[in-house]
């Protein structure tokens, strides 16, 4: 079978994780990320560049942790999150959620004032040759 090529990556940095989140994802515990309208995450599903079911790379701090399959994006507001978000984003509570999502640049107005894209992903086990082939 072809190989399929692999055209998004998600990149996370410790800094708007914070050390437990960023530990939580080394871990592939998160399957979860917040993004804005114009991320080239947000972008690259949108346009259907990049479709439910497709593989992408997830990095942190621009480092290549893994592949992960798509499996679910929609639009969001911060009223709808719930305790279930915050876990599937590597986050003890919604207020640690809230805390990252300032961090990520959410901070000039009420976070209810916002739209999120919510990008859900499945890790894919690893395989060694394959991973070394996409950093």
């Amino acid at each position: 079978t072809r190989e399929e090529i692999i055209v998004l990556r998600i990149n996370f940095t410790t800094h708007v994780l914070g050390p437990l989140a960023a530990l939580r994802l080394r871990q592939e515990k998160i399957t979860q990320t917040l993004r804005a309208r114009d991320s080239s995450v947000a972008e690259a599903i949108l346009s259907r560049e990049v479709k439910v079911g497709d593989q992408m790379r997830i990095a942190l701090n621009n480092r290549i942790l893994g592949i992960a399959k798509l499996s679910l994006f929609d639009r969001v507001s911060w009223t709808k999150l719930d305790i279930d978000d915050a876990h599937r984003g590597g986050f003890d509570s919604l207020q640690e959620l809230g805390l990252a999502l300032k961090r990520a640049g959410y901070r000039f107005k009420s976070l209810d004032s916002y739209t999120f894209y919510r990008v859900q992903f499945q890790w894919r086990a690893a395989q060694p040759a394959r991973l070394s082939e996409v950093k």
